[in-house]
């Protein structure tokens, strides 16, 4: 398990270096944010997620996604970056503009139940989403991907749950 963990250390240390994502949680004991506060941390620091928040925060939602998550149930976020949503010519100013149940079903294939950290997901075949579909973990060539995208910053560790950062939208098979 320590070499699986030094594994993964690597392959995240070496994707960080070649994407550049610079925002790191910061180092300690007890978490202090939530999903969505350590969220907008992370935007602030880096403006890499203003398409997930525009994406949340869509008012035909309410306040549905922030309710999920801040809740104390705990979740695992795989948020993609702004430059994974514009290779879908999606954007903080048309987001929205996707009919609610498509964009619901996009996001909750983005959530899954439980605090699953890094090692979690490496150990993992595939994801259990809060869509009720499975997303397959792939490790291999030098990176982890979960649906096709790769994970490039891991464990930002919040007191109810835990983001890992993907550098793809993960687009759910279609029913």
């Amino acid at each position: 398990m320590k070499k699986l963990w030094l594994v993964l250390s690597m392959v995240m240390v070496l994707a960080l270096a070649t994407t550049g994502f610079a925002f790191a949680a910061p180092a300690q004991d007890e978490p202090t944010l939530n999903l969505v506060e350590l969220a907008l941390a992370a935007n602030e620091a880096t403006g890499d997620f203003d398409t997930l928040i525009a994406a949340v925060t869509c008012p035909y939602f309410g306040n549905g996604f922030i309710q999920i998550l801040t809740a104390a149930r705990p979740r695992t976020v795989f948020a993609p970056t702004d430059a994974a949503f514009a290779r879908l010519e999606l954007n903080p100013e048309n987001i929205c503009t996707l009919p609610k149940e498509t964009l619901k079903y996009l996001l909750f294939y983005h959530i899954t139940n439980g605090r699953v950290d890094s090692g979690q997901v490496v150990a993992s075949e595939q994801l259990m989403m809060l869509n009720k579909l499975y997303a397959p973990v792939v490790v291999g060539d030098g990176s982890v991907r979960i649906a096709g995208a790769e994970i490039v910053a891991v464990d930002l560790m919040a007191t109810n749950g835990i983001i890992h950062v993907i550098d793809g939208v993960m687009l759910p098979p279609t029913p």
